[in-house]
């Protein structure tokens, strides 16, 4: 089935969503306001799902838990959450079926009146998106920020105007499952391993990576990180205009810095944009997240004033090296985004003081070894947490002391107690939070409040 003509004519079609996450909610309202009969179904019991069984009832959406019955079949096409891979056995079920099946940031797309920015990446994605949202904010540009950074995208297409710009943050999970999906502007940040435990190698999460652009044309414009050789071997098939950051100062770059100070070359001059002293948002890791955010603003026609005026306010987001408090001269801070091992090492990275690092939780098959140098070099105890502690202790055990815990509380308190005047407390857990929590926000919202009782 073609799906634009599908979405010219969407009344009265029948549309089984699959997941009733935030994703899979708001894919059903905003079908729902489009006049399609909407199902929605998820493999989670009842008891689970009885907040949301409510908010169905009230929306007057269809909707089954506990499995997937027959019923999602008797539908023209399928929206998936991101959190169901390809690999499923309804997923294969479904494609065996001959069932169009696409995400929920395909469907928001065809309803969306605004150019599209959309970044990507490893590492940075939320930090870049709300920063890029921040910028667009300021200058008074009608802005919606949404995407995989919590605020669904199908949520805010009814209130997008042609004058406006959408800032997206997107994941390898929703690119995998789009058709025509294009935006005005696409980012790639950083290609690092992570979710392998889904896409099984770095050349698969590459290519679904790459997706972000393959609908782009010379009309459009791809930024991308110059000092990554992944993501510089993959943009060489990007079918738009090229733009490239670098932490070096190079002819071929647009963005770089030059004498610690953020500059940009969009043409043939250069754009002195602000010392990297004078930024809000700290961390060598925020530099490359600056740049490819300046540049994009300025392609989108911010002025220079604007973007310095953001760049000295904005700070970043929670979960992202949040700063909580200081307890005896010990600083404590929530890092609980850092949900892979290179975020983990741009983490260490940040700080001269010595660390005590809590991590672990839900294995991503990540190579805990290759943290190895940034542990020795910065960390003084590892209080290990979750699924992935043995696994964290074997590769780490010889760098530096480790001790174990049942629960957060309990490696709160034994960073606590092995802590002294000078030294900093990092949750980074390097894994996924679905072990114990319920995301990566509960997770840090429960760390903060441990730590507000010291």
């Amino acid at each position: 089935m073609d799906i634009n003509t599908l979405f010219r004519n969407i009344e009265g079609k029948r549309v089984a969503v699959l997941g009733a996450g935030k994703s899979g909610i708001a894919a059903a309202k905003l079908l729902k306001s489009k006049s399609a009969h909407v199902f929605i179904s998820d493999a989670a019991d009842q008891d689970h799902k009885i907040g949301v069984a409510a908010i169905l009832e009230e929306a007057q959406i269809s909707f089954e838990f506990g499995g997937h019955t027959d019923a999602i079949f008797d539908a023209d096409f399928w929206v998936i959450s991101p959190g169901i891979p390809m690999s499923s056995s309804v997923i294969q079920k479904g494609q065996e079926k001959g069932m169009s099946i696409i995400s929920e940031l395909e469907l928001a797309y065809h309803f969306c009146k605004s150019p599209i920015i959309a970044v990507t990446g490893s590492n940075g994605k939320s930090t870049t998106t709300a920063l890029l949202g921040a910028i667009f904010q300021e200058s008074g540009r009608p802005c919606h920020v949404a995407g995989n950074i919590g605020f669904s995208f199908s949520y805010a297409v009814e209130e997008t105007v042609p004058e406006g710009v959408v800032v997206l943050e997107v994941s390898s999970f929703q690119l995998e499952t789009i058709h025509d999906f294009h935006p005005k502007g696409s980012i790639f940040l950083n290609l690092t391993p992570d979710h392998l435990d889904r896409h099984r190698n770095m050349k698969k999460y590459g290519k679904i990576k790459s997706r972000i652009f393959e609908n782009q044309t010379d009309e459009d414009f791809l930024i991308y990180n110059g000092d990554d050789n992944r993501v510089c071997k993959i943009a060489q098939s990007a079918q738009c205009q090229k733009f490239v950051f670098s932490q070096q100062p190079n002819l071929s770059n647009h963005g770089y810095v030059e004498n610690d100070v953020v500059t940009i070359r969009m043409e043939k001059d250069e754009e002195v944009v602000l010392p990297v002293r004078e930024m809000a948002l700290k961390g060598e890791h925020n530099i490359g997240n600056t740049l490819a955010a300046v540049l994009a603003a300025r392609k989108m026609g911010v002025d220079l004033k604007t973007i310095q005026k953001t760049l000295k306010t904005f700070q970043g987001l929670p979960h992202r090296l949040e700063f909580i408090r200081n307890v005896g001269n010990v600083e404590w801070y929530n890092d609980s985004k850092a949900t892979n091992v290179d975020s983990v090492r741009y983490a260490l990275g940040s700080f001269e003081k010595p660390i005590i690092l809590i991590a672990g939780g839900k294995d991503k098959d990540s190579d805990f070894k290759l943290l190895r140098k940034h542990v020795q070099n910065h960390v003084i105890c590892i209080t290990l947490i979750g699924e992935a502690t043995e696994k964290i202790e074997a590769a780490l055990k010889d760098v530096t002391l480790i001790q174990k815990a049942g629960s957060l509380k309990e490696a709160v308190l034994k960073s606590y107690h092995y802590s002294k005047a000078g030294d900093v407390v990092l949750l980074s857990p390097g894994c996924a939070s679905f072990d114990m929590f319920d995301n990566f926000e509960d997770r840090g919202n429960q760390f903060k409040n441990l730590v507000r009782e010291l």
